[in-house]
């Protein structure tokens, strides 16, 4: 058994990534269309002009299509970019042609997108989340530390398949909180663990 929190947090992260591994790439965008039409229709987003969004890879939730339709419908749209160790700034892009592998071949803004946005409607990637907010990343930190100093000018919104949704995860006091965490089946919003309580 693992004996403190950043062990737990090592075992139940390699277990979520080797399953997340043996996805299909279709599979992924089934999934990415079914996030993209919650999101959509949730008020948060409809109220956002701005939409900071991860560039989905390696089986992540797939949010390509969720950032062409933000396009399409004239949102400003912003990327991060790996600026420095365990340091990420969002940068807006105006089209797919924006986007190029960057940092561990991940999606990134390509150099010449400068605008550097800070606030807006975020969805954020993870390995796993739970019913409290809690989110679990990778373990370098980017998020983490992004949300430490922007996090109250954006509403946070966690996706995750079925299986990355937990009761509980092992939670430091650095790791940041969502305000939203969307399943395929649920839109869970902070507060409603607390008031299922009442």
């Amino acid at each position: 058994m693992p004996t403190d929190i950043g062990e737990a947090k090592k075992a139940l992260r390699k277990a979520i990534l080797q399953k997340r591994r043996h996805m299909d790439e279709a599979v992924c965008r089934w999934y990415g269309r079914q996030f993209a039409r919650k999101i959509i229709d949730m008020p948060e987003y409809k109220e956002a002009d701005t939409i900071l969004c991860y560039a989905a890879c390696k089986g992540e939730a797939d949010t390509w299509i969720l950032i062409e339709k933000a396009l399409e419908m004239g949102k400003r749209v912003a990327l991060p970019r790996v600026t420095g160790p365990a340091e990420m700034h969002f940068y807006k892009i105006t089209s797919m042609k924006d986007v190029a592998p960057g940092y561990y071949d991940i999606p990134e803004p390509v150099e010449t997108c400068q605008e550097e946005v800070s606030e807006g409607f975020l969805v954020v990637p993870g390995t796993a989340f739970d019913r409290q907010m809690h989110r679990m990343g990778y373990g370098g930190g980017f998020y983490d530390r992004w949300l430490k100093r922007y996090g109250s000018q954006v509403t946070a919104c966690g996706l995750a398949y079925d299986f990355q949704l937990r009761n509980e995860i092992p939670f430091e006091r650095h790791d940041r909180m969502m305000d939203i965490v969307i399943t395929p089946d649920e839109v869970i919003r902070k507060g409603d663990a607390a008031d299922d309580n009442d």
